[in-house]
């Protein structure tokens, strides 16, 4: 057989041009990837210290729990519109929150107390995973968020979520009431572009910002089911 050394060196320069364009790709989706992680974890970031949370989870989904559980959220947001520090920023905030811990707890038991549950409560401050969470008007990406968190009895039901800053929780509303003072905190606290970014992802038309939102979104879901996976192993 006559081995053809012309076909076999235009073989190997072809070869050679693709895996250099292999290379090349690779490097540049290597950067794209590095770019996204980073934008997402800034401007997630960005948001998650802007805000601070509430988060009450039911003891379990039965219907009495379910129900307990919103009786506890409306007692807890009455208390909180007649105490909450009027003009207090996000430092002020999550220090009156965080003294005010027992009162909620105390409120907390009171309700279930009431209602005939001897479960008990348990109310913390901490850092919290969050998926991502849309109210009226407002979308806030999955990610690490600072919340008060109140856990009733086995507290393996529903959870109901709202934002204590800017105090946006009302306590006769299931979700958000958008007060324009608290909002107008909040956009002063975000800046104007990640508050677009969390207002306008409603908007079906703006493909920009709902690009970028997906891109916040998939990245810290990655990282929170990292971070529950390491957990489980060690």
């Amino acid at each position: 057989m006559k081995i053809n050394g012309k076909k076999i060196f235009a073989f190997l320069d072809n070869t050679g041009s693709i895996i250099q364009f292999l290379s090349a790709a690779s490097r540049f989706l290597l950067a794209v990837l590095l770019l996204c992680v980073l934008y997402g974890g800034t401007t997630q970031g960005k948001i998650a210290g802007s805000v601070v949370r509430l988060h009450i989870i039911a003891n379990s989904d039965d219907p009495a729990d379910q129900e307990l559980k919103l009786k506890v959220r409306d007692a807890i947001l009455t208390h909180m519109q007649e105490k909450y520090p009027d003009g207090a920023d996000r430092d002020e905030a999550a220090e009156y929150l965080k003294n005010s811990l027992p009162e909620i707890r105390r409120i907390a038991t009171g309700v279930m107390r009431e209602n005939g549950s001897d479960k008990p409560v348990n109310v913390k401050y901490g850092v919290y995973s969050f998926p991502t969470r849309e109210y009226d008007g407002l979308t806030l990406p999955a990610g690490m968020y600072e919340a008060v968190r109140v856990e009733l009895g086995e507290a393996k039901g529903q959870n109901w979520w709202c934002i204590m800053f800017p105090p946006l929780c009302v306590a006769d509303a299931s979700s958000l009431n958008m007060d324009e003072d608290a909002m107008g905190q909040l956009r002063r606290e975000l800046g104007d572009y990640n508050y677009r970014l969390i207002t306008d992802y409603h908007d079906k038309g703006n493909i920009p910002v709902r690009i970028k939102f997906r891109i916040i979104e998939l990245i810290e879901n990655s990282r929170i089911r990292l971070a529950e996976l390491i957990s489980r192993l060690f």
